[in-house]
């Protein structure tokens, strides 16, 4: 076996001093190379960014240009972003438009609505104000937007247009032609929103809105409604029918002009009124006045025969079948009623009062299902008694009426009332009642609905008349819209 010596020799491998002479000499080559790098990077971002310190709360940041460029700070190569662009100069504000891309009016829109309800039938139209306008004035260039007099008078002038665009019959019978509502309406068909007091339009929102309320019967079975407003070359209205809580699609066109609803039961009869709550009026004594004078007179001149010792010509038999006579009609000529107690029972607990209240005030809700102001009237009358028929007629009225341009009425769909205490009428009969009760509705119009709750806090004076209860008097002292 022979032994090898270590002589030293590298065979390929570096010795101690050749390793350190090649690392140091590396390093330094690519400190040199990552200071370029960084450098070259900061040249860049220093002419668009500026580093500065946190903000305290509400503190503006100060004008870029009055503060003076800091001096270099080297950041980490993992840290450095790439630099952030100017934004582009302001541009002047475009008209106002809606929020959502899905209320604007991006091309001529037609949609027609058949609101049948008991008592009345409501054919409402929408029509974008663009196309009206390009038909009204052709010669004019459509504003960007539409001012409160714009409207006011792009209104009044589709009206002068519109009064005979619109026919209905209720089975063969022609129903009169009610007074016709124009008004712009913001938005698209079932989505419309409202627009204040003297507020613009944009003109890619706005709508121009035909609304006609016919009087119907209750539950009318067959409708036909007849559409003669054609123009700028229009040849079909899609239509919408709403009865009950069922609607269905349909159309109308400048060939097949009308469009007939049949009710075939689908369509609710209106809620019946409630009875009138009423009293067993004591029994009057009927006193025969007549009689008793006819007799006193008989009397004295007997009494005057006998003392003047007179004898009657014939004798006093003839005479005395003569005053009996008399006495037998005059029992019937004049006879006055007489009370012997109080008109009506005394009213002192709050459970009787209640079963009284109610269905007086859900009588006078009923009662505005009509439309026909005589109609609404005479319902009123059976619960409502003196001054405040008047009074509740115009107060219900602006009540159930939406606010707006629509002038749509709310029908009543849910009542409730409650008493929480009774008292004497010091002013007269009756009784007065401290209540509150809760009147729910919903209407709809132009494709969507409005939902209506009123909650009322009143004292109501109720007095006996003929028999029944009567509202005779109500002091609102809050009301609650929800």
């Amino acid at each position: 076996m022979t032994k090898h010596e270590d002589t030293g020799s590298t065979h390929g491998l570096a010795t101690p001093s050749s390793f350190g002479f090649r690392h140091s000499f590396v390093i330094p080559i690519s400190t040199f190379v990552i200071a370029c790098l960084l450098a070259a990077a900061y040249s860049q971002d220093a002419a668009e960014t500026i580093k500065i310190g946190p903000l305290k709360p509400l503190q503006t940041l100060p004008s870029l240009s009055s503060q003076p460029t800091p001096p270099p700070v080297t950041t980490p190569a993992a840290e450095m972003k790439p630099a952030t662009p100017a934004p582009p100069p302001a541009q002047a504000a475009p008209p106002p438009l809606p929020t959502s891309n899905a209320l604007i009016i991006k091309e001529p829109l037609a949609q027609a609505y058949l609101y049948v309800e008991p008592y009345q039938t409501r054919f409402e139209v929408l029509f974008d104000a663009a196309t009206m306008l390009s038909w009204l004035s052709p010669d004019e260039t459509p504003p960007a937007k539409l001012t409160s007099e714009q409207q006011r008078q792009l209104s009044e002038k589709a009206a002068t247009h519109a009064e005979g665009w619109c026919a209905m019959s209720s089975g063969d019978e022609a129903l009169a032609t009610p007074q016709l509502y124009v008004s712009v309406i913001k938005g698209l068909p079932g989505n419309t929103l409202p627009i204040a007091e003297g507020e613009d339009v944009a003109l890619n929102q706005a709508m121009v809105g035909f609304m006609w309320e016919f009087a119907t019967p209750p539950a009318p079975d067959e409708l036909k409604v007849t559409w003669k407003g054609w123009f700028k070359e229009r040849s079909m209205l899609p239509l919408r029918v709403f009865f009950g809580t069922q609607s269905e699609t349909a159309e109308i066109n400048s060939t097949i002009k009308t469009h007939r609803w049949r009710n075939q039961g689908r369509l609710p009869r209106p809620a019946p009124l409630a009875r009138v709550p009423q009293y067993e009026a004591p029994v009057a004594v009927r006193v025969p006045f007549g009689a008793i004078v006819w007799l006193l007179g008989g009397i004295i001149f007997y009494t005057y025969l006998k003392v003047k010792d007179y004898h009657l010509p014939g004798g006093s038999m003839p005479y005395l079948a003569v005053w009996l006579l008399g006495a037998v009609l005059m029992s019937q000529l004049l006879v006055i009623p007489m009370q012997t107690s109080a008109a009506g029972p005394m009213i002192t607990q709050v459970d009787e009062a209640q079963r009284i209240v109610t269905p007086l005030l859900r009588n006078v809700y009923r009662a505005f299902d009509h439309r026909v102001e005589s109609d609404v009237y005479d319902v009123l009358e059976r619960s409502v008694d003196g001054e405040l028929l008047r009074k509740l007629y115009l107060e219900t009225i602006q009540a159930l009426t939406l606010e707006g341009r629509e002038g749509t009425r709310v029908t009543i769909a849910e009542f409730s009332a409650t008493v929480d205490k009774v008292e004497a009428n010091t002013k007269g009969e009756g009784f007065i009642a401290d209540c509150n009760w809760m009147a729910r509705g919903i209407v709809g119009h132009w494709g969507h609905s409005h939902p209506r709750v009123n909650i009322y806090n009143a004292r109501v004076t109720i007095m006996p008349a003929k028999g029944e209860w009567k509202l005779t008097g109500l002091e609102v002292q809050e009301v609650r819209r929800l």
